[in-house]
């Protein structure tokens, strides 16, 4: 997640152009040996790791990229989901596996920033046990409420979390999510009431919500967007965006609504395990840039408010880094620890 006003918000033309000159003005003996090392590259098929259930947001991208991929380097690429654990079942299982580039780990800010501050014995270090690849898409978030909610507006949801009494509850995608912790950032600068209820994954949270059974859920636009055009939710602030969506046109952004500080737009990224050969790291980068950045997928994944937007492998650690430090702050400022 970072800042609108970040450097790794929005990728530039002249950033891809000024790495490819770079290319073109390595030393021969240099090409020749990164030429000699991808020569074999990949030589089996290649298994992509999705540490969350089938039929989600994160499953149906890595789907669509994967085979992308695979038309582009000749060999099958197999999802393989691994839910459970905030990312770690997934994580450990691509630690084992030989450093050769025949494994990637997709994930978001969950797995690779957040969970260093929700579990004291996590069980992997990012930056440590992978190398970054590339970020893939920056994700708005959308608060909603039910369609029948009395909450006409974010200004109204705000006065009844502060009205004492019960208060509101909340639903997430579970314990540490970044819906979860955002909420609880929500609830501590309001100084309101409000009662976490933690699912198993975004679908049963957002069907407890369109029955009633909750209060609020903050959701990724990909799933919000069509619960508003649906008239199946109502959308009361947009999360992580410099400017309102193009298809919620009627909804302010929380920095409209006077909480810059809660602005933060979530991210999905690619890593690989620590080790493998820079040559190869390198071409699964730039593999990955032009499947994402093609045009089929930029229409489909911009209509549904999210931007595609790739980085160096530089800037995805970097982004690492920073986000890690950030939320572990903001974690421990909420409180939230996990086993």
């Amino acid at each position: 997640m970072t800042d609108s006003t970040s450097p790794f918000a929005h990728p530039t033309r002249r950033t891809l152009l000024r790495g490819a000159a770079a290319l073109a003005a390595a030393p021969l003996g240099l090409a020749g040996t990164a030429a000699h090392a991808q020569a074999g590259f990949p030589s089996r098929p290649i298994t992509w790791v999705v540490p969350y259930p089938a039929g989600g947001f994160g499953d149906a991208l890595s789907r669509m990229l994967a085979q992308k991929l695979s038309a582009s380097l000749g060999q099958p690429v197999v999802i393989d989901n691994r839910p459970g654990a905030g990312g770690q079942i997934g994580a450990n299982f691509v630690k084992q596996q030989p450093a050769d580039g025949h494994t990637l780990f997709y994930g978001d800010l969950g797995p690779f920033s957040m969970n260093a501050g929700l579990y004291p014995k996590l069980s992997y270090d990012t930056l440590k046990d992978f190398m970054p690849l590339t970020r893939l898409l920056v994700s708005p978030t959308v608060l909603l409420v039910p369609t029948a909610s009395p909450y006409q507006s974010f200004a109204d949801f705000v006065r009844a979390a502060q009205a004492g009494g019960a208060g509101l509850n909340y639903g997430s995608y579970g314990m540490g999510s970044q819906p979860h912790i955002w909420m609880e950032m929500l609830r501590g600068q309001i100084k309101g009431n409000l009662t976490h209820v933690a699912y198993k994954g975004g679908a049963p949270a957002v069907q407890d919500l369109m029955a009633g059974h909750i209060d609020a859920l903050l959701d990724v636009s990909p799933s919000a967007i069509p619960l508003v055009r649906e008239n199946k939710a109502r959308a009361l602030a947009v999360v992580g965006s410099d400017k309102r969506l193009p298809q919620l046109p009627q909804v302010p952004t929380i920095a409209e609504l006077g909480m810059p500080a809660l602005n933060i737009p979530g991210w999905t990224g690619m890593v690989v395990r620590a080790g493998t050969p820079e040559p190869i790291a390198n071409r699964l980068h730039d593999e990955l840039v032009k499947a994402v950045t093609a045009p089929d997928v930029v229409q489909r994944y911009t209509d549904l408010g999210l931007i595609v937007a790739p980085s160096s492998r530089a800037e995805f650690a970097e982004l690492i880094r920073t986000e890690t430090a950030r939320w572990g702050q903001v974690i421990h400022q909420v409180g939230v620890k996990l086993e």
